[in-house]
């Protein structure tokens, strides 16, 4: 995914991984699988984007973290209008496609199957995903 990311958006882009990003909540500093930062965003004197500078979030599920991806992360990422979140599941060979934050919910949900193409043409990020090759557990 990372690979696919800097290929469309080129190196220079802000693509980041396990970067702390403090969300609005209590305890929901959150370091996301893989984040991409808006061109224009600048780090505050900390050296830490904050949500708005944020325009896509991928989390990689696993056993230990499942509940926190689609439970307090999924909250906090549409409740900060994270615009395009993707959650990996190599347990069930999916991908989940969240965009349209509204409120603590996402207005979209949609389900590919690991090997499908995920269009994010109409999001933040304007790039089409393969899928095709992602590892099952």
């Amino acid at each position: 995914m990372l690979r696919q990311l800097e290929d469309h958006f080129g190196e220079v882009a802000e693509i980041d991984s396990d970067v702390r990003i403090d969300f609005p909540g209590h305890l929901n500093g959150f370091a996301p699988d893989l984040v991409k930062i808006a061109d224009d965003a600048t780090p505050d004197a900390r050296g830490l984007y904050s949500p708005p500078d944020v325009e896509f979030v991928m989390e990689v599920i696993s056993r230990s973290t499942a509940a926190n991806d689609y439970g307090s992360k999924l909250a906090s990422y549409a409740s900060s209008g994270i615009p395009v979140y993707l959650v990996v599941d190599p347990y069930v060979g999916r991908c989940r496609l969240f965009t349209h934050p509204k409120n603590r919910d996402y207005g979209r949900d949609l389900t590919v199957d690991f090997g499908e193409e995920i269009d994010l043409s109409g999001t933040a990020v304007a790039i089409k995903l393969s899928t095709e090759g992602f590892p099952r557990d």
